[in-house]
């Protein structure tokens, strides 16, 4: 059985349409979301997950959340919408297995991939979260 180390979350909003950041084109980012997490043992798994609501507001924007673990990007999920003025919530989870023993920095960013002619803005909600696992016994 696994041992919970340790948990954080940071949550800028739980509630939809309640945020408005403007996600900048690539290669600029925005920080949407960040904690710190301890990882006290070799072997111990981290798992994160995040939620975004993003809108699109010209265009059809393809967004990257990018996951990093201190500066070492560890995942990416990619969000495209459909129609003008969209909006769409994900949902993601990423895993970061053996991370080094030590207090981390988590950080969900997002970035526009193909900015010509295309913008979006994150609206909300936004979490994101992680649990530090011990291996088991």
């Amino acid at each position: 059985m696994k041992v919970i180390q340790d948990f954080n979350a940071s949550v800028p909003s739980n509630f939809s349409n309640s945020l408005s950041r403007p996600i900048p084109a690539s290669p600029s980012n925005i920080t949407l979301a960040s904690f710190g997490l301890a990882v006290n043992s070799t072997g111990s798994t981290v798992v994160l997950i995040g939620t975004v609501g993003i809108e699109s507001l010209l265009g059809l924007p393809d967004i990257s959340l990018k996951i990093f673990r201190n500066t070492a990007l560890i995942g990416t999920v990619s969000v495209n919408t459909l129609a003008v003025s969209e909006a769409r919530t994900t949902t993601f989870q990423v895993i970061d297995n053996n991370p080094p023993t030590g207090y981390h920095a988590y950080n969900l960013t997002a970035e526009v991939i193909n900015p010509l002619l295309n913008q979006a803005t994150a609206i909300g909600p936004i979490s994101f979260s992680g649990t530090s696992l011990a291996p088991g016994m």
